[in-house]
């Protein structure tokens, strides 16, 4: 009778990391749990921190009048549902860390209303707001969402760190460090910063609807989520980039130019302030910074899962990414 030879650690690891059988249905019961448990967090305890001063209000940064102490409690949040997403997950599942974090504000977001709540808010402030507010501050805006991406970035750290409990110490790592290789990354990395922008403002402009149309959230989650997972497949198909935050970048980079270029007039604000009325705004910027962060990162952070479920339909090797 033949002996198997001893299981290695790199054996180890990379059985581990499959999944077949009644080992995928676990696993994806424990994807669930974990998304569950960062949602739940968010949707009590981060509304507690991060509930806007108009309870009918949005989750804005712009709602709160503690918003470095809100950031900071947020991020405290942030650190614990992206460990504990990490370790109900198990091993291999690092990438688990910032996606928990981008349900988690997706979840909080929920809670909240609109952009055009907090322009009619701005419009329209209370006695104790500062003289002379800007109904539509674009670099503040602008700000938030990258605040909020960078919140999904701890993920990451955060998500390492715990995932190193399950792997071994001596682990030797089989990435080179050569000045070709990282000029290499950099320039694939670009690309697919600009691949994924120009295919989810495509995405998000057909399934967001027209201007006449009312906002809706769901509409909103929906249309973001679907732009950069499909934005992130296309720039997969063309480009190979070891790290997906190259693909976060893009995230940011069409939530700036769209309150930029996208956002409403001078002329339009100034005369909804006189009469009261109701600013319309364009497709591409009626989601929150919230909402672009938290939406943009969650159609991203699945994007491997589902170029699995592509590649596994048609029979195809599946090649694991690093983060």
């Amino acid at each position: 009778m033949t002996v198997p030879p001893a299981a290695t650690p790199d054996d180890a690891t990379d059985f581990a990391t499959e999944q077949h059988g009644g080992r995928a249905l676990i696993m994806r019961i424990r994807f669930l749990c974990a998304m569950a448990v960062s949602a739940t967090i968010f949707w009590y305890v981060g509304w507690w921190v991060a509930g806007p001063i108009d309870p009918d209000g949005p989750v804005s940064l712009l709602m709160l009048d503690q918003n470095v102490v809100a950031m900071a409690e947020l991020l405290g949040l942030s650190v614990i549902s992206s460990g504990l997403a990490v370790a109900i997950c198990g091993a291999g599942s690092a990438g688990r860390g910032p996606l928990a974090i981008a349900v988690g504000l997706a979840s909080l977001g929920l809670r909240g209303s609109q952009l055009d709540v907090l322009v009619l808010y701005r419009l329209n402030p209370p006695a104790t707001s500062p003289v002379g507010m800007d109904p539509f501050p674009v670099w503040a805006l602008i700000a938030e969402c990258w605040l909020w991406l960078a919140l999904i970035a701890v993920g990451f750290v955060v998500g390492r760190w715990v995932g190193s409990w399950f792997e071994p110490v001596n682990k030797a790592s089989p990435r080179s460090s050569s000045a070709e290789e990282h000029s290499s990354d950099v320039r694939q990395g670009l690309g697919t910063i600009a691949i994924t922008a120009v295919v989810a403002w495509i995405a998000i402009t057909l399934a967001m609807g027209s201007g006449a149309n009312p906002i809706l959230k769901g509409q909103v989650y929906f249309s973001l989520g679907l732009a950069f997972l499909v934005g992130a497949l296309v720039a997969h198909g063309f480009l190979r980039t070891d790290s997906r935050i190259w693909t976060l970048i893009a995230v940011a980079i069409v939530a700036t130019v769209a309150y930029v270029f996208a956002g409403p007039d001078d002329a339009a604000l100034a005369a909804a302030q006189q009469s009261g009325g109701y600013v319309n705004l364009r497709p591409i910027v009626r989601p929150l910074p919230i909402e672009y962060a938290a939406l943009g990162a969650i159609g991203i952070l699945i994007e491997d899962d589902a170029m699995r479920f592509f590649r596994a339909l048609f029979g195809l090797e599946v090649r694991a990414r690093c983060e």
